[in-house]
């Protein structure tokens, strides 16, 4: 059971940083081939904007450890208040405009988690760490 989920938690975590690479691309499809695939960059976002809950459930049943699990939680609080930021443009643009300070930290965050879930390849199966892989 742990194996599995520590395997579902690389393979989420990764994804998720791929998601957020495309979500980057979409954006910009919407800022330089028309602003109609920008509906592309929104449903994407919507999406994305749940993984991150996945991906802490994965690394607790994957008993990734205190700090990954504490990361996984960080990457979801900032991947929740990242859309909403977007939502806010109308009403308060300055806080809107932080929209995109939001994706870069989520995308920092995602590579820390992502490479927290890979990191857990070296753990055997007695609990004993393998030499840490560069």
């Amino acid at each position: 059971m742990v194996g599995a989920a520590r395997y579902v938690y690389l393979v989420l975590a990764w994804a998720f940083v791929v998601g957020v690479v495309v979500q980057v691309f979409f954006i910009g499809l919407g800022l330089f081939a028309g602003s109609e695939n920008v509906e592309l960059h929104v449903t994407l976002g919507w999406i994305l904007h749940l993984v991150p809950l996945l991906i802490l459930a994965a690394a607790a049943l994957a008993r990734a450890g205190r700090r990954r699990i504490l990361e996984a939680a960080a990457l979801a609080a900032v991947v929740f208040v990242v859309p909403i930021l977007a939502t806010m443009r109308d009403g308060t643009p300055i806080l809107a405009a932080l929209h995109p300070v939001g994706a870069i930290l989520a995308f920092w965050l995602a590579i820390v988690v992502a490479r927290g879930a890979t990191s857990l390849r070296g753990v055997e199966r007695g609990g004993v760490r393998a030499p840490a892989v560069p």
